[in-house]
C-alpha cells in the first residue's frame, strides 16, 4: 500500500496535537454521529422478525452474541439500546470515536481487535459475557474482507458458552459509501426496513478445529441468509 512522504516537521506538529485532539475532537465528533444517527433512525419505520429466536435463547436462561456485518452498524445502533451489550473497539483513532457511539447507544465498549490486542480484547469480552452480559461482533471486522466472516466469534462463543445469534439489517432507501472497505450504508429519512434475528448457533465446549470451521460456515451461510431476507424487504 502506498504511503504519502509526510515532511517531519507536519508530524512533529501532529504528534504535539493529537493527544488535545483526542480529548476535544474525537468525542464531538463521536456525538455529532450519534446524534445524527439517533435522529435519521427515528424516521426509518423498523420491524424485526426472528424474535422467538432470541426468547428461546433467553427463556433457556444462556447469554447471546449477535454477530453482523460490519458496514451496517449506524442501522443496529439503535436497536442495541437497553439490551445489556458489551462491543469491541478497534484501538486506532477511529476506535476513540466509536466509544463515545458505543457508549451513547448504552454499550459497553472493550478496546482491541484481531490486528490490535486481540488477545486481550477476546478475554476481556468473555469475561463479560460469563459476568452476565450480552454480546455484539462486527464478524468482518475490523479490515474485511466485506462480508466474509472471521473466526473470533466461535472461538468467543466457544469459551464463554454464550450462544450466536446472527443478526442482519436492511432498509429500502439507501446510499452506499463504497471509498470505505466495508461498503458503510446509511438510510435516507423517512425509509422503512427490518432486522433480522437469524437461528441460534451454539458452540460445544469440547469443539475441534475442524467442527468449529463447519460451525463457522453454518453461521456465514444464516448470516447471509438473512442479510438477503433484509435486502429484499
Amino acid at each position: 500500500m502506498y504511503k504519502p512522504n509526510i515532511p517531519k516537521p507536519f508530524k512533529k506538529i501532529w504528534r504535539l496535537f493529537k493527544p488535545l485532539l483526542k480529548e476535544t475532537l474525537f468525542p464531538f465528533s463521536g456525538l455529532f454521529y450519534s446524534f445524527l444517527c439517533w435522529a435519521l433512525m427515528k424516521t426509518v419505520r423498523m420491524k424485526v422478525k426472528g424474535a422467538e429466536n432470541q426468547k428461546k435463547v433467553e427463556a433457556a436462561g444462556k447469554k447471546y452474541i449477535y454477530g453482523f456485518w460490519d458496514g451496517r452498524q449506524m442501522m443496529l445502533f439503535p436497536f442495541a439500546v437497553g439490551k445489556n451489550l458489551v462491543i469491541l473497539a478497534t484501538r486506532s483513532d477511529a476506535g476513540e470515536v466509536l466509544k463515545v457511539i458505543h457508549r451513547f447507544f448504552t454499550l459497553k465498549v472493550i478496546r482491541g481487535s484481531s490486528s490490535s490486542g486481540g488477545a486481550a480484547a477476546l478475554k476481556g469480552m468473555i469475561r463479560a459475557l460469563r459476568g452476565g452480559m450480552n454480546g455484539a461482533l462486527a464478524v468482518d471486522g475490523p479490515r474485511g474482507p466485506v462480508g466474509i466472516a472471521k473466526p473470533g466469534i466461535i472461538q468467543m462463543a466457544k469459551m464463554s458458552g454464550a450462544v450466536i445469534l446472527p443478526l442482519a439489517a436492511g432498509i429500502k432507501k439507501k446510499i452506499f459509501i463504497n471509498s470505505y472497505w466495508n461498503k458503510v450504508q446509511i438510510p435516507l429519512p423517512f425509509t422503512s426496513g427490518q432486522y433480522v434475528i437469524g437461528r441460534a448457533i451454539e458452540i460445544p465446549r469440547d469443539a475441534d478445529r475442524q467442527e468449529m470451521n463447519k460451525l463457522l460456515a453454518l453461521f456465514q451461510m444464516e448470516l447471509e441468509k438473512i442479510t438477503g431476507e433484509c435486502d429484499e424487504f
